[in-house]
């Protein structure tokens, strides 16, 4: 089974996977195949993608961490509590969140932790399920499962990781007092605009403070997560070790799936190309060391996922080794014939040792005469998509070792790369 975005493409395929409205309703069952009405259905419901058979993908099962309907549950309770801050605050109404709100919220965190203690052997994948419009919900819920796995690949003990990912879940609680055509402004925000977003922070600390059994490590978090280890963050341009190492864990997660998640703004950036980014920001934003251990967590070529070989031929990951990620299984496929004449080859990456992927493509695109890029990237960062550009705040030279040991000087975005 492999991904597909919803559009006329889908139809007269088989749903691989049940599929849920964002309230956790069943709206599919597993082997519908898709007509007009079940496509309208799924548009109206604001599914942007789902699971499908086709001969593309036969054999191929998505890894995900965490089973969808406990996703949709945990994006749900999170969507609840922050749209009742926005009816509070559009009101007049106190906007701290309910005790029972906030038992809800811990029941949610617990069993994200418990679900992750049984998928030892597998790494974090993004979850693509509802549409933009709901990005802030599915993000909260996406930097607190990162956060946990973080947490716990630096030893932290349970009660801190729980407060942590409790912190990561509700990061984002202050952009409820913001003004939401900001938030959903699909252009770029101007100055004036961002600072006003830049407030959000402080309005999440305001919500959160007074609530008495809340640890304050999560309110810090909540305050704190867009901090930078060189002053260059807000809402207090703290550095090093003014900022908590609980925080910087949210905070590099933060990061990461701000990049790797479509936005109303812009489509979501590729994996290596946000890893490597990171890694540029790791040597004077955000702190190394949780940069590392984040890393270990990551799988950058999930299965069902389109890549580019080195020698230029396409293909669709199989499957991964969590030991060995970045030597995944491919299905190669040739891309001059269509779907019911496909003729695929095994190449398992781990064996093949000259060989490695040097790029990806989206599989949704897939069709007779489609050609993914093939040329080779010279290095890390070679070619930068649009969208990396026109979030350039500065540019800086630093020296980058490629794959063949050669140094290079290149132009290194010092990005605005966070959610703000």
């Amino acid at each position: 089974m492999r991904t597909a975005e919803i559009s006329d493409e889908i139809i007269g395929r088989r749903i691989a996977s049940p599929v849920y409205s964002k309230d956790g309703y069943l709206l599919l069952s597993q082997g519908s195949i898709v007509n007009d009405k079940i496509l309208s259905k799924l548009e109206h419901h604001a599914i942007s993608t789902v699971k499908i058979l086709d001969s593309l993908s036969e054999g191929i099962e998505p890894t995900g961490i965490i089973e969808e309907k406990q996703m949709v549950e945990s994006i749900r309770v999170v969507k609840n509590v922050f749209e009742n801050v926005l009816y509070n605050e559009a009101n007049g109404v106190s906007t701290a969140i309910p005790p029972d709100q906030m038992d809800l919220v811990e029941e949610v965190i617990q069993s994200l932790i418990d679900a992750l203690e049984k998928t030892e052997n597998l790494l974090y994948t993004v979850v693509e399920m509802l549409d933009t419009t709901e990005y802030t919900y599915k993000h909260s819920v996406n930097v607190a499962i990162l956060s946990i796995l973080t947490a716990k690949a630096m030893n932290y003990d349970t009660p801190d990781i729980k407060n942590i990912a409790l912190g990561a879940f509700l990061h984002d609680v202050g952009k409820m007092v913001n003004d939401q055509d900001l938030i959903n402004k699909p252009g770029k925000l101007t100055l004036e605009e961002r600072k006003k977003i830049e407030e959000h922070p402080q309005y999440g600390f305001n919500i959160v403070k007074d609530i008495s059994n809340l640890p304050y490590t999560v309110k810090q978090i909540v305050l704190l997560h867009h901090e930078k280890l060189d002053g260059s963050g807000y809402p207090f341009g703290l550095k090093g070790i003014e900022i908590p190492e609980f925080v910087r864990i949210v905070t590099v997660c933060d990061m990461y799936d701000a990049m790797t998640t479509d936005r109303i703004y812009r489509g979501k950036m590729p994996i290596y190309t946000t890893l490597e980014i990171l890694m540029t920001d790791a040597v004077y934003k955000i702190d190394r060391n949780i940069y590392r251990h984040m890393t270990e967590n990551i799988c950058i070529y999930p299965p069902g996922s389109g890549v580019v070989l080195s020698d230029g031929r396409v293909g669709i990951v199989s499957f991964y080794r969590a030991t060995n990620p970045v030597r995944p299984h491919v299905r190669v496929i040739d891309i001059n014939t269509d779907l019911l004449n496909m003729q695929v080859v095994e190449v398992n990456l781990e064996k093949e040792h000259t060989m490695f992927v040097i790029d990806t493509w989206d599989v949704n695109q897939f069709k007779k005469g489609f050609k993914p890029k093939t040329k080779p990237k010279s290095s890390l960062r070679s070619q930068i998509d649009d969208e990396v550009n026109e979030m350039i705040e500065e540019v800086q030279n630093v020296p980058i070792v490629t794959d063949k040991g050669k140094v290079l000087q290149l132009f290194i975005e010092d990005t605005k790369t966070e959610a703000i």
